[in-house]
């Protein structure tokens, strides 16, 4: 059978969509550029440097793999009602919070609805919800990048059902303010803030969920808590909608080892948050260097990374300037990113190794 002939038995939402553009890994970028450096610099995935908690590798040896994990995630639920004050009922462990976003547009988008996506922001929003057949509907932020009320206003309509806000955004790393909470839960959709930054913004609108029944939170281990390669998130939301989810989802959908890890980690917050408020200090110690070049422009950022605009500079070159000498950053195709870079922060010498590669090629 041809593949044209394939193609027509598949599902039309695959026809032209548009794939998320999911950061390459060190080995092919190395291969693809032959780099030669000493040092790798990966600042491109937002990822902790410090890593998951000791704890958390002495642990994994022990977990047994040949049996299935507890399909209702009792101890993990348990261990984060405690963590964020809510009631087990209300939580849903996910594989990653990508799970839980393609999971909820699976249950509130049907072919023909709408969703606002106000961009920038992460791009795997608009990517599930064509999978899910609906029509994507740009609405741009303005350039503080905050939310333009107004324009959410004159675009919503009925076949909007569900409306996704990351704070802080990635990849500009700005907050939403409360007069922007409040703003959208009074549409009466679905609000799902995407608090994946979380613990450096040390703001979280999670207080709301038993007063709004249609809010829902997501949240990750993998950037506070070092936990990106063990893939797990979780959701917080009404009682009647963690149910729903939690009897849609995959089952067995995370790992003993995710699992075992999340709750080690949660036992462990105050260490894990010590490294976090240092990569503040390193955030904001990069920061201050970076305005201090004429060529770009830095703007304030409440997550573990920078968003940077190249004011007179060549991107593209720059960036393969960067990644000849080993530092990875990340570009985006969006047009309202033209010219911007993100930059994870690492280490203290992981930043300056990329500021001193930096500062060979931009004023």
């Amino acid at each position: 059978m041809k593949y044209d002939d394939i193609k027509k038995m598949m599902n039309p939402q695959f026809e032209n969509f548009s794939v998320y553009a999911s950061m390459p890994s060190n080995d092919s970028l190395i291969e693809k550029y032959s780099i030669k450096a000493d040092k790798i610099v990966k600042l491109n995935g937002n990822e902790n440097p410090f890593g998951p908690h000791p704890k958390v590798l002495e642990n994994i040896s022990k977990i047994p793999i040949h049996i299935y994990p507890d399909d209702e995630y009792l101890k993990s639920r348990q261990s984060l009602a405690e963590y964020t004050d809510l009631n087990i009922d209300n939580i849903v462990v996910s594989c990653g919070s990508d799970e839980l976003i393609d999971l909820l547009f699976r249950i509130f988008v049907t072919p023909g609805d709408e969703v606002l996506d106000f961009t920038p922001t992460f791009g795997m929003y608009s990517v599930r919800a064509q999978l899910a057949g609906a029509k994507i509907i740009p609405v741009i932020r303005d350039e503080n990048f905050n939310l333009n009320r107004t324009k959410i206003k004159e675009k919503i309509n009925s076949k909007t059902k569900i409306l996704f806000l990351a704070s802080p955004n990635n990849p500009t790393g700005n907050e939403s303010s409360v007069e922007d909470i409040e703003f959208l839960l009074g549409l009466n959709k679905i609000l799902v803030i995407d608090e994946a930054y979380f613990e450096f913004s040390k703001k979280s609108y999670a207080n709301l969920i038993n007063k709004y029944s249609n809010l829902i939170i997501l949240r990750s281990m993998s950037k506070w808590a070092g936990l990106a390669g063990l893939r797990i998130g979780y959701g917080l939301m009404s009682k009647e909608l963690s149910e729903l989810s939690r009897s849609v989802k995959n089952p067995y959908n995370v790992s003993n080892i995710a699992e075992e890890s999340l709750i080690i980690s949660l036992k462990n917050a105050s260490y894990l948050m010590e490294k976090v408020d240092l990569i503040i200090i390193e955030r904001e110690k990069l920061k201050i260097k970076l305005e201090k070049l004429s060529d770009i422009k830095v703007y304030p950022s409440n997550a573990n990374f920078l968003l940077c605009k190249l004011l007179n500079s060549n991107l593209k070159e720059l960036n393969i300037k960067l990644i000849k000498n080993g530092v990875f950053v990340r570009l985006f195709p969006s047009k309202e990113l033209e010219n911007c870079f993100r930059v994870s922060i690492g280490t203290a010498d992981d930043n300056e190794y990329f500021f001193d590669n930096l500062i060979k090629y931009v004023k």
